[in-house]
């Protein structure tokens, strides 16, 4: 199937000749007989049907709205997109991913020259359990405005991934400068997608949310298109791919123009869905300097400071290089805490058991079928209420001769979720 961009042209030209493009409610939007209208060739109205499916609800619009309207003004309005390798941008460019094509819409469309700011903080191979802890560094640091998030083929369905996914949007919704959040649902080749939860929780928070699969899957079924069309692997957008989930952002926002209701302020919801555990996550990396009170590290063992990288984390590591068994040491306040370390499928990674006030709590095992050198958060402890934990870090026995990379401890302080 040809991509073509046609929305904008089909909306454009309804308006033109006095139609209504679209029957709204509060949260849906229907095409009429806008097609017609204009005369779209079969391959366009199918193109068309295809992208108005990638809508799923405009959800409360108050914090868009104003937050378009503040970047119209001419005032520094950042879009922030954090998710897994199809924001970073895997099977596109840095210019050519939907992250950057969608961005350059907004500013387009809503900016005064260049005061409409870019963050790209997509990250390969991790899910929104990562994407929690690493949310203050790489996005609400950067005072972000309209942030996207997209971990729907990286999260799995069990509750850690539920509780980090909500905790993330709960954590960015409730910053000072109130941002938007815009929920965006990918696909994998054989159907995996987060979908089916993501979706509760932005009808829980009243998101506005795009899907991805809405919109390919019946082109698939009905042959008229193919996964290669859409991906050159098993689960990243090629080029064509990423110009397509770019339209489906930027139709939500052509259908945002034309929608006249006038939203109440936002509400934050006082309880979680399913859970908010890790809510306003602190992350400590190598480099740390005992400055937050919540975590201090003491001693550090048989582990040495080391300043090599992974894939986004370049501060260096806590680096056990197979040589004795004393522990690192820190101090932990918390209802509960996570290790990021590098992870691979290769018998040279060893494990290290976590002791808690004494007791023995985890055991963090870095050679993982699935892993590739990649940075994965490993949860130690949730416990129902904020502890005061002395830690220790031992290397097991059997990891003498391998290696240990921890690059960044993490945790939270809830005691209401």
């Amino acid at each position: 199937m040809n991509i073509k961009k046609i929305t904008a042209v089909v909306c454009a030209a309804a308006m033109a000749a006095g139609m209504s493009a679209c029957d709204k409610n509060e949260n849906e939007v229907t095409v009429t007989e806008t097609a017609v209208a204009i005369q779209l060739s079969p391959e366009e109205q199918i193109h068309y049907d295809m992208v108005q499916r990638s809508f799923v609800q405009f959800g409360n619009t108050h914090r868009i709205e104003a937050k378009l309207s503040q970047a119209a003004s001419g005032e520094e309005t950042t879009v922030a997109y954090i998710g897994g390798s199809i924001t970073e941008g895997i099977g596109g460019t840095p210019e050519s991913c939907y992250a950057k094509l969608s961005y350059n819409y907004i500013a387009e469309n809503y900016g005064t020259g260049d005061n409409v700011k870019y963050v790209n903080a997509g990250l390969s191979g991790t899910p929104s359990i990562l994407g929690n802890l690493r949310a203050e560094r790489d996005v609400l640091s950067q005072n972000a405005d309209i942030v996207f998030i997209e971990f729907a083929v990286n999260d799995g369905g069990e509750q850690l991934y539920k509780e980090s996914f909500e905790s993330l949007v709960r954590t960015i919704l409730a910053q000072e400068n109130e941002p938007a959040v815009i929920l965006l649902f990918t696909v994998t080749e054989d159907g995996h997608t987060c979908q089916e939860h993501m979706k509760q929780i932005g009808e829980y928070y009243e998101l506005p949310m795009i899907s991805v699969p809405d919109a390919l899957q019946p082109e698939f079924e009905a042959g008229r298109m193919t996964w290669d069309d859409y991906s050159d692997d098993a689960s990243h957008p090629n080029a064509e791919g990423h110009a397509l989930v770019a339209e489906f952002i930027s139709n939500w926002f052509e259908m945002l123009k034309m929608r006249d209701a006038v939203e109440a302020e936002y509400k934050m919801k006082p309880i979680g869905k399913f859970g908010n555990a890790y809510d306003n996550a602190f992350m400590a990396e190598a480099d740390y300097d005992n400055s937050n009170e919540n975590i201090t590290i003491g001693e550090t063992g048989s582990f040495t400071l080391d300043g090599r990288s992974i894939a986004g984390f370049t501060k260096g590591a806590w680096i056990y290089n197979g040589e004795g068994t004393d522990p690192l040491k820190m101090n932990i306040k918390g209802n509960s805490f996570f290790f990021v370390c590098k992870r691979h499928n290769n018998a040279s990674m060893g494990k290290f058991e976590v002791y808690i006030n004494g007791a023995k709590a985890a055991t963090i095992d870095t050679n993982q079928p699935d892993g590739w050198g990649d940075p994965w958060a490993f949860q130690v402890i949730k416990w129902q209420s904020v502890k005061d934990m002395e830690v220790e870090i031992v290397p097991t026995a059997d990891s003498a001769g391998k290696t240990i990379e921890i690059y960044a401890v993490a945790c939270t302080q809830n005691s209401s979720f």
